[in-house]
């Protein structure tokens, strides 16, 4: 019998211990922190991070609380961001972002509550609120097509300014999220090339107003062509004009005439 007891009690030992890591593991907590309260384009933009080692609980529906210089704004659903990554706010280490229509045309105070409806349990409730931040104005950026030319080798090159009076959201150069800024290069009513910011603007001069951006698109024109450029951004990035987004020339390589 003493010997049928020892070899099953390292058995039970075991079991218990496997069974206290999985309870801990079960336990784990989200912990909603904000991250950033910055401009998107004139727009307020808010991001979220759940920093917790847990997940949010199916079907959650949580809501924050916007004061724009003390006054009370529309609430926010959480649940509802306007882009996510690594799985959004409901995943741990996930980040939500949130871009809300308030006009920040001024500099405004503001202040932001999490989770102020106590929907979520989490492993700290004493970080749900940034107080007294002052944020803005909100200018807003302008892209035009400034120039089209043909270079000494007869390639098409497109040349891109901001002109402002805001800078150019930095989130647009990184790859494979929004907001996404595409130029189009069509040569006689086809579509030659699609590139995105980060790649016909590499070193970000169109972040900073009177920034320019000279893109060779290594479309060649041995005959008069008819060339078009567009500047094709997502619905996020509000611009001052959207009217100088598109230009139109007729080009004539030298080495024919």
């Amino acid at each position: 019998m003493k010997r049928i007891s020892w070899t099953i009690l390292p058995i039970v030992i075991l079991l218990t211990g496997t069974t206290a890591v999985c309870n801990i593991q079960k336990g784990a907590l989200p912990d909603l922190v904000t991250k950033d309260i910055s401009c998107m384009g004139g727009n307020l933009y808010i991001t979220v991070e759940n920093q917790g080692e847990g997940s949010l609980p199916e079907g959650w529906i949580s809501l924050a609380s916007l004061y724009l210089d003390g006054i009370v704004q529309e609430d926010i659903l959480l649940n509802k961001p306007s882009s996510t990554s690594d799985g959004g706010i409901s995943e741990p280490k996930g980040i939500s972002n949130y871009l809300l229509s308030y006009d920040v045309s001024a500099t405004v105070r503001v202040d932001f509550f999490l989770d102020y409806n106590d929907e979520i349990k989490e492993s700290d409730e004493q970080n749900n609120q940034i107080e007294s931040l002052y944020i803005g104005p909100c200018l807003l950026p302008d892209l035009r097509v400034r120039d089209i030319y043909l270079d000494e080798d007869s390639q098409v090159v497109a040349v891109i300014e901001n002109v402002g009076p805001g800078n150019f959201p930095l989130k647009s150069w990184v790859e494979n999220q929004e907001p996404e800024c595409i130029l189009r290069i069509i040569n006689n009513e086809e579509e030659f090339c699609a590139r995105s910011i980060f790649e016909f603007d590499p070193d970000k001069a169109l972040e900073n107003v009177e920034g320019i951006a000279v893109f060779p698109t290594g479309l060649t024109i041995n005959e008069e062509s008819t060339v078009t450029a567009i500047i094709d951004c997502s619905d996020m990035i509000k611009e001052q004009n959207k009217e100088n987004n598109v230009k139109t020339v007729v080009l004539q390589s030298q080495k024919n005439l």
